[in-house]
């Protein structure tokens, strides 16, 4: 005889054994059950409180208002950058091309309304009439020229205008741009 069959007559004949078979398998399923969980509740634990981010749903261009163009959203802390916003002030706009699902940070907001919401701290925007047009737009990164010189090594357009275009440059140059601009010999050039 099989050892299966002598398994079966002997359950047959002792339905308790079964019972007891069923009861320790369940046993066993319900602790690893249980052993999961506490797992997951340990690694929600390691990843510490959930912080909620404003996030960007679509690619979003800089000085476009904010308002309706972000979701908020909870993600755990170490995934959050240090100076995340958690909330908009009235009539924020980007100061800087956001993509779509990232988390907004401090200096991704502006809140004024644009173009002074632009202009990084420290910086002074000087209205440029551009000769020949540089098609640039703003959040542009640009440098200014004149007479075969570098005046503003660095710089952004914070608006663009029918006859002249505002660009923000770094304070120390502003007045040298400032005089260009005057004299029409300011031009801008467009950095990649």
């Amino acid at each position: 005889m099989s050892i299966l069959a002598r398994v079966r007559r002997r359950l047959a004949r002792s339905p308790w054994l079964y019972w007891a078979g069923v009861g320790g398998l369940a046993l066993v399923a319900g602790m690893s059950v249980a052993r999961a969980g506490a797992g997951v509740e340990a690694a929600r634990d390691r990843w510490g409180e959930p912080r909620t981010v404003l996030v960007a749903t679509s690619d979003i261009a800089p000085g476009a208002p904010l308002a309706g163009l972000t979701a908020a959203r909870e993600l755990p802390a170490p995934l959050v950058p240090p100076s995340a916003v958690g909330e908009l002030p009235a009539a924020a706009v980007a100061r800087q091309d956001v993509a779509a699902g990232e988390v907004l940070v401090t200096a991704d907001v502006g809140a004024l309304g644009a173009p002074q919401s632009l202009i990084p701290p420290g910086w002074l925007a000087v209205p440029v009439a551009e000769a020949v047009p540089s098609g640039a737009r703003p959040g542009d990164a640009v440098r200014v020229a004149s007479g075969g010189t570098t005046l503003a090594d660095e710089g952004v357009v914070v608006a663009t205008g029918e006859s002249a275009t505002l660009v923000a440059v770094p304070s120390e140059v502003a007045a040298q741009v400032a005089q260009a601009a005057i004299t029409a010999d300011a031009v801008l050039l467009l950095e990649p």
